[in-house]
């Protein structure tokens, strides 16, 4: 009995033995898969950066490699080749631009040929400078009819009859070609560009009378020196006299050979007026005053009452004249006479 309980005993604690071993060698394998699994997870961090590395070296090698193929693209030498390319492609419309701008200078030349040409005809062309016409015209050689001034600059003023401006601008000496036979003619242009009026050139040097149209009428004549009513006075005698020029008057006596006074009324109501007071100096063909004008408002309260004056100014300037029978009186302090022609109403 004692021996069956020994050997119970003895297998007992073997089995237990080996049940411990089991567990120890269970553990033991255990703790081997673990450092395993964590040399595993380990070794995948390292894989990723690698992958990671070698990712942003590629990018960097192909970023590279894009922009050394863009500076190829646009280096002088693919430029060079590009041109020559499109030039190779488009034959047809760069010699169609060579043939545009052949055209273009060729209508360039010849309206440029064709100006000059023009321009020497006209050279040519007697009394260019409108010297032969320069002088005061009146309709018929009638001052009542209105003042024709043309200048030898080339320009004109038509006074009508009141004395009142009517039109201004300037003259053109043109050319006109009617069955091969070349004509020309002084025609006139208001400041708007407008035809005025024209008279054809006779070819004299010295002209007397002006035909409208083609001999046509009206027909005016020139006054003064070489026309009508050349009275052979002295200088500055032509301005002396009573001048009118709507409801304005104007009185010029002569004090010396070559000093004159001037007076002009011009009414602004029937009880009062303006008053200009000009001392003048006969000067390259013209009255003229510097300085010494005066202005004064005269006004009467009453028919019976004395008049009241209001002095303006006593330093004022002006200058008078002749256009025509006719005088201009330019007042250059305050430009009252602008485009005012002062007819002889009660000559002395």
């Amino acid at each position: 009995m004692k021996q069956h309980i020994t050997i119970l005993a003895l297998l007992t604690s073997l089995l237990m033995l080996t049940a411990c071993g089991r567990t120890i060698e269970n553990s033991s394998t255990a703790e081997d898969a673990a450092q395993q699994a964590t040399q595993s997870a380990s070794d995948a961090e390292n894989s990723e950066d690698t992958a990671e590395e070698t990712l942003n070296e590629t990018d960097e090698e192909t970023d590279a490699e894009t922009v050394e193929e863009a500076a190829d693209e646009t280096s002088p030498e693919a430029a060079a080749e590009t041109a020559e390319e499109t030039a190779a492609e488009t034959p047809e419309e760069t010699e169609a631009e060579k043939a545009a701008e052949t055209e273009a200078e060729t209508v360039t030349e010849t309206a440029a040929a064709q100006t000059e040409a023009a321009t020497e005809e006209m050279n040519g062309a007697p009394d260019s400078d409108f010297a032969s016409i320069a002088g005061d015209w009146y309709i018929d050689g009638d001052p009542a009819q209105g003042l024709l001034h043309l200048e030898a600059d080339g320009t004109f003023k038509s006074y009508r009859p009141e004395g009142f401006l009517e039109a201004s601008g300037e003259i053109r000496y043109e050319a006109e070609e009617i069955e091969g036979t070349t004509n020309y003619w002084y025609r006139l242009y208001d400041n708007g560009g407008e035809y005025f009026l024209g008279f054809a050139d006779d070819g004299s040097s010295v002209k007397t009378d002006l035909y409208v149209g083609n001999g046509a009428t009206p027909h005016y004549q020139k006054f003064g020196v070489g026309g009508i009513l050349d009275d052979g006075r002295g200088p500055g005698e032509e301005f002396v006299g009573t001048w009118g020029c709507g409801r304005a008057t104007l009185e010029i006596t002569q004090q010396t050979d070559t000093d004159f006074h001037a007076t002009i009324w011009w009414s602004d109501s029937a009880a009062a007026h303006v008053e200009w007071e000009y001392p003048l100096t006969y000067r390259d063909g013209k009255l003229v005053c510097t300085g010494s004008a005066s202005k004064t408002y005269v006004e009467y309260a009453s028919p019976d009452a004395e008049p009241e004056k209001t002095v303006e100014y006593t330093d004022g300037s002006g200058e008078f004249s002749m256009q025509g029978a006719g005088v201009v009186w330019n007042d250059l302090t305050e430009h009252s006479g602008n485009d005012m022609v002062f007819n002889n109403t009660l000559p002395e």
